[in-house]
């Protein structure tokens, strides 16, 4: 039986073709998980309000005790309320890179 011999040109130690091959192999972009890793990849920073009065601060603690939420949790549990698309927590926890 005769041998058969296939060049297909693949020179992997070019920049090239390393790179026609990495893209290739790339997932296919997911629409409905670009927003949340956008969400959970993106930088942190400090959010606060200045002067609020006490009572308020210590209602809102204690509202999301009796959840049994952080009070970050409440927080994005109120912007969703008020109309602001926000995705569940599990999706936008930086902590689950």
């Amino acid at each position: 039986m005769a041998k058969v011999s296939v060049n297909l040109d693949d020179d992997l130690d070019s920049e090239d073709g390393a790179r026609k091959l990495k893209e290739l192999a790339a997932p296919l972009p997911s629409v409905s998980k670009a927003k949340t890793s956008a969400l959970k990849d993106a930088p942190r920073v400090q959010f606060s309000f200045t002067n609020v009065p006490k009572p308020i601060k210590e209602a809102f603690a204690a509202e999301a005790k009796k959840r049994r939420i952080t009070q970050k949790e409440l927080l994005y549990e109120c912007l969703r309320s008020g109309g602001i698309d926000i995705p569940a927590n599990e999706e936008i926890d930086g902590r689950r890179r």
